[in-house]
Formats: C-alpha cells, sequence, structure tokens
C-alpha cells in the first residue's frame, strides 16, 4: 500500500534524526498501529527521560498539502479531527517536504484547527521549522496538558486492568458507527423515493401545460426543496455522529490490539480482532454505491429554480462529506490490517 512507500518513511526517518539530534530528546515510532498517531516524542534532559510526551503525525510531500508562499494548509477528516483532539497527551502534525528538505510543524488543537465550509484545516506556517529553535515552544506545550498516556504505560508495565477494559468497552463504538452508516443508507433512500416522485409531478404537471409560475408547480418546488433541506441535515447529523463514534471505537481498537502484540504476540488473535473492524469497510461499501446513485440524480435537478439551487448545492456538500468520511474509514481500517500483516 501507499502508506509505506520510501516516500513516507523519509518523513519519519528526518523527523527521528531531528528529534534525536537536535532536540536531544526520544523519538519512539509506534511498533504496531501507526494510523491515528506515527510516534512519541519523549522529553529529556541530559540524556534522562522525563515522562512526558507529545504524539505526532507525520505527512510527507506536498501532496498532502494546499502549499501557498507563507504556508502548508491540510484538510483532516471529522475522524481524524476527533481522533486527535481526544488523545490525553499533546500532540502536533509535522510535514516533510523532500523536495526542498524542509520539515514544519504545528501543534493539533482546537485553536488550530478551524472550519472550512464542511471540513477542517489546520495552517503550518512556513517559518515554523523543526529544528533546534523549536524546544522551547514544544517544551511549553508539554506543559499545557495533563498526560495520562495509555502507550506509554504498556510500554513500561503498567498497564491498569480497568484500563483496558474500557479500551475493550469502547470497542462498541464501531458497532454504533455501523448504525449511523444504516441511518445514512435509510435516509438517502427516503430521500430518492421522493426525488422521483418530484420528477414525476413535474412531467403531470407539464404535460397538462401548467407553468413554472402556477401556484401548484411552486409549491410542488418549494415543498420538494424542503424535503431536501431536511434530508441534508440529517445526514450532516448522521456522518458527524459517525464520524465521533469511529475515532473513539478505532482509538479503543488501536489500544486493545497494541496490548495484544507487546504482551501476547499472538499474531492470530490480533487479526481475528482487526478482522471485527471490517464490518465498517463493509458497510461502508454497501453504502457508497447507493449514494453515488443518489449524487448522480441530485446533480441532475434543474437549476433554473432558485429554492433548488440552493438545497442542491448544500446536499451535494454533504455528500462529498459523507463519501470522504467513509473512505478514510475505511482506509484506516485497512491499514491497520495491512500493518499487521507487514509485521509477521
Amino acid at each position: 500500500m501507499n502508506r509505506y512507500s520510501n516516500t513516507e518513511r523519509l518523513g519519519v526517518i528526518e523527523t527521528d534524526q531531528i528529534v534525536t539530534k537536535y532536540l536531544g530528546w526520544i523519538f519512539r515510532e509506534q511498533p504496531i498501529v501507526d494510523v491515528g498517531i506515527d510516534a512519541l516524542i519523549e522529553q529529556s534532559e541530559e540524556g534522562n527521560p522525563k515522562g512526558r510526551f507529545l504524539a505526532a503525525q507525520i505527512k510527507t510531500g506536498k501532496g498532502n498539502f494546499y502549499v501557498s508562499d507563507k504556508k502548508l494548509t491540510y484538510y483532516a477528516s471529522h475522524i481524524h479531527y476527533n481522533y486527535w483532539l481526544n488523545l490525553e497527551i499533546p500532540i502536533i502534525l509535522i510535514a516533510h517536504i523532500p523536495e526542498s528538505e524542509k520539515t514544519y510543524w504545528q501543534v493539533i488543537s482546537e485553536e488550530t484547527f478551524k472550519k472550512s465550509n464542511k471540513r477542517w484545516k489546520i495552517e503550518i506556517p512556513k517559518k515554523q521549522e523543526l529544528n533546534e529553535k523549536s524546544k522551547d515552544k514544544l517544551t511549553q506545550i508539554l506543559s499545557s496538558k495533563n498526560q495520562k498516556n495509555f502507550v506509554y504505560d504498556l510500554f513500561t508495565g503498567k498497564v491498569e486492568p480497568d484500563n483496558l477494559f474500557d479500551f475493550a468497552d469502547n470497542t462498541d463504538c464501531i458497532s454504533d458507527a455501523v448504525t449511523c452508516v444504516l441511518n445514512i443508507i435509510e435516509s438517502i433512500s427516503d430521500l430518492r423515493t421522493k426525488t422521483n416522485d418530484f420528477n414525476e409531478k413535474l412531467g403531470d404537471y407539464n404535460k397538462i401545460g401548467l407553468s413554472d409560475k402556477d401556484p401548484q408547480v411552486k409549491a410542488s418546488i418549494k415543498g420538494f426543496g424542503k424535503d431536501i433541506n431536511i434530508c441534508s441535515k440529517r445526514l450532516e447529523r448522521e456522518i458527524e455522529l459517525f464520524s465521533e463514534l469511529y475515532s473513539e471505537g478505532f482509538f479503543a481498537y488501536e489500544q486493545v490490539v497494541l496490548y495484544h502484540y507487546l504482551f501476547t504476540k499472538d499474531k492470530e488473535n490480533l487479526e481475528l480482532a482487526i478482522n471485527s473492524l471490517q464490518s465498517v469497510p463493509k458497510s461502508v461499501d454497501d453504502a457508497v454505491g447507493g449514494i453515488n446513485v443518489m449524487r448522480s440524480g441530485v446533480s441532475k435537478l434543474p437549476n433554473k429554480y432558485a429554492v433548488l439551487k440552493e438545497a442542491k448545492k448544500t446536499l451535494l456538500e454533504v455528500i462529498d462529506l459523507i463519501i470522504h468520511e467513509f473512505t478514510e474509514s475505511k482506509k484506516m481500517a485497512d491499514e491497520m490490517k495491512e500493518k499487521i500483516k507487514l509485521d509477521k
């Protein structure tokens, strides 16, 4: 898979070198699960680990960003937005650009995230390079958030059984996310029926010679525009809930999988656990076909009716958001499964 290409490795290798050589800190690449975060960076003073951590998400190459003269802009899915902001330790986004051999960083937080239409974006100033001058700012970030890190507890053998049980329980969020997918399918199906009914009505009105200015026609157009707007709101609520549930459930799966890897080395059980994640990709695949049919149908609605034109624009934006979030959820599950295979 492309995620494990040499290009991606360049960013990890370069970040490791900067952290180790120029900051004098400890770089801990994730041993198995690196879908949500790629590494943990531990603060160190004079070779002594301080037990304070930054999580790092490393993106390599211009293709991951919108690049301007002064900044790089990264657009994140709702799933990653929720995942990152719910971590119990600070997290930074690292951008390594091989073409210029430059590495930049930005803290990931509610303050640095901005809403762009229906997606989230984070901007990395080009003046904020990752180097020895970053140490003071990174130290301030480390002091800004209380740290309770399950991953480090695993490494040091300090895992509390209750914590592991909590993560096991939280994997149920994946099933709840699947329920959101089913609700989205139902709403899409309902709107498809209403779209067909509306098109039939317009055909009937045309046969009897009614114009667009006829009160009956105008009422039908207005009513259908309302149906579209209601559907858009329902779909947007469902995809936001899906993203929240999936990110929480996925994080729990990561920790359970990591626990099995570090303490049992049982790859068979590990694969059984990860296969249970496939309920989401399967349900997503089932949904996307119907969503694309709906998108095609909505795209063909006439633009001459102002009320429909605006409603259609909003719905298409929501549908694109759904497809993007579904694609990200499937990609995350597939990448985790592939990483386990690669580490056999």
